[in-house]
């Protein structure tokens, strides 16, 4: 299993939403369902030496996973619960489809790490986003980011009681406007379009997709309420 330290996004946060449901009260564990927190289309991204009329849009998409960790040290115990299931998260809604539920024991938590696995079977690609660019013309074009790769979105919180019985709330938001960030408005008007999309890829436009790739490699803060 390849867990390389491909950490998600971003200087404005980022955000993965996990609330944990009801357990028994005989068990001490805590069941821990899995929810994303993305961007809207109430967000653009600010484009570098871009003017009003440039604006960047992403409205939809996929991330489609395989794997959820939840690690940390529970009083004087190493807690390791690794949970294989194959799931997507809807880019526009967050919503996990199908449900993803670990079961964790309840307690004081310190060094809390969680890690998704990115699905990596196929030429499909695994992570996708789509929404539409306004170029310096004013005219409105469909854009769409691909990233095939078996990476782990990582996330770490330093301390999380879990209790029994208990509802709780962890964010990571996954955001497609801060991956886009250092890309200029130069860059995606002259950017090559595909039956009139701009298609960022590996193989299409890969001088963006490059500087698109590296903004996602940033560590992230996982948020328990």
């Amino acid at each position: 299993m390849k867990h390389t330290n491909f950490k998600i996004l971003f200087a404005t946060l980022l955000f993965l939403g996990i609330s944990l449901s009801s357990c028994d009260k005989d068990d001490g564990n805590a069941k821990i369902s899995l929810k994303a927190v993305t961007t809207s289309s109430q967000s653009t991204t600010p484009l570098k030496n871009a003017s009003a009329a440039n604006e960047l849009v992403f409205t939809s998409g996929h991330i489609q996973f395989r794997e959820v960790v939840f690690d940390g040290d529970n009083a004087n115990t190493s807690v390791s619960i690794t949970h294989e299931q194959i799931a997507s998260i809807d880019y526009a809604t967050g919503i996990v489809s199908p449900p993803v539920i670990i079961e964790v024991p309840a307690g004081e938590y310190s060094s809390v790490y969680l890690g998704i696995e990115i699905q990596d079977d196929g030429a499909e690609p695994t992570i996708v986003t789509e929404g539409a660019y306004t170029n310096s013309q004013g005219e409105i074009i469909p854009i769409r980011f691909e990233f095939n790769s078996g990476e782990v979105f990582e996330a770490e919180a330093a301390k999380v009681t879990i209790n029994e019985g208990a509802d709780m709330v962890a964010k990571i938001t996954f955001d497609a406007n801060f991956w886009f960030g250092t890309v200029t408005k130069d860059e995606l008007d002259n950017a090559t379009m595909t039956n009139g999309t701009i298609i960022i890829s590996s193989t299409s436009n890969p001088d963006i997709f490059d500087k698109v790739a590296g903004r996602v490699d940033v560590a992230t803060e996982a948020v328990f309420e």
